[in-house]
């Protein structure tokens, strides 16, 4: 018989928890490379090892698989590949759950998660077009308009011919004058949805833990007020003929919608609580959420007017 002592244990179940998180995590994200339409999910899914890593086994076995898997990824794909792991799923994975022990609270967690992914992307396009030479808007440009052609071939070769096929093509090319300038938004869009749906997962897997983390229950989720005056500058800002004003405000709002969406999304959470609204009604309302576009945007204003509605805050009753 063999006896461990504990120390020996616990660095055993350590080793084992990085290595299982550098297979999860580089699988996750090989998907969404290898896979692009459905991989998306499991890109999403790719920072939580790292996460759950941090706050189970500690800072060490976070790095381990953070740098495990940025070289895995690197080896199989390319230093291109690598860097984008580490901008979209390693500093996810090892900051937020870091600001969460720090007792940052959810929100400011995700607040200063994005800004350094922001940052991160930002140094990386300008370190990238100093020392190529290579104009990023162009080549962005040119990917999006080589993009739009292969789709329309695709239509083409489908049979789609005459008027419907023009049709297309204005529809098309007014979608990629469009992506040309929302592009930064976008991106900015996508770290917030990952690093939000890596929040609600580690809550969620953390709670029968004795790990305690800071983090507020989404439906009191609520933006700062002074946010609705940069929503209106940013609107206002459109109709000013300059696109050298509009194409930023034109991105600030797309993320401004999307914070907005985030409270309408807290406010029917809320109530749904409130009202003990049946499961099958909740499925129904999420699936109109992922074939209905419009809904989100009414849901975004739905979370704007809750400013001034405080839809959430109990009703006085009158003294009788």
């Amino acid at each position: 018989m063999t006896f461990t002592s504990p120390a020996d244990h616990n660095l055993y179940i350590r080793v084992k928890a990085s290595l299982l998180g550098v297979v999860g995590s580089f699988v996750l994200f090989a998907a969404y490379l290898a896979i692009p339409p459905l991989g998306i999910f499991s890109g999403i899914l790719a920072p939580f090892p790292v996460a759950y890593n941090r706050v189970l086994h500690g800072r060490l076995s976070s790095l381990i698989v953070m740098l495990g898997t940025t070289t895995a990824v690197m080896a199989l794909f390319g230093i291109f590949a690598g860097c984008l792991y580490v901008g979209m799923c390693g500093i996810i994975g090892f900051l937020m759950p870091e600001l969460l022990l720090r007792n940052f609270g959810g929100s400011r967690a995700l607040f200063w998660t994005t800004l350094a992914n922001v940052l991160f992307f930002s140094v990386g396009v300008f370190v990238y077009s100093t020392y190529s030479s290579i104009n990023l808007q162009q080549l962005i440009s040119a990917e999006i308009s080589g993009s739009i052609k292969q789709a329309v071939a695709l239509y083409e070769k489908g049979g789609v011919t005459g008027e419907d096929l023009e049709l297309l093509k204005s529809s098309m090319t007014t979608a990629a004058e469009l992506l040309k300038r929302l592009y930064p938004s976008l991106v900015t869009v996508m770290l917030i949805v990952i690093a939000t749906c890596n929040l609600a997962l580690l809550k969620k897997s953390l709670a029968k833990t004795t790990v305690n983390l800071v983090i507020d229950d989404f439906s009191s989720f609520r933006n700062p007020d002074q946010l609705v005056w940069i929503l209106i500058a940013s609107g206002i800002s459109l109709l000013l003929p300059d696109s050298l004003i509009t194409t930023p405000a034109l991105n600030i709002l797309l993320i401004l919608i999307l914070l907005y969406f985030f409270q309408g999304m807290a406010v029917i959470s809320a109530l749904v609580t409130k009202h003990s609204v049946p499961a099958f009604v909740r499925i129904l309302f999420y699936v109109m959420l992922v074939i209905q576009p419009y809904l989100l945007a009414f849901i975004a204003g739905f979370g704007l007017f809750d400013l001034w509605g405080d839809f959430r805050a109990p009703k006085k009753q009158d003294n009788l």
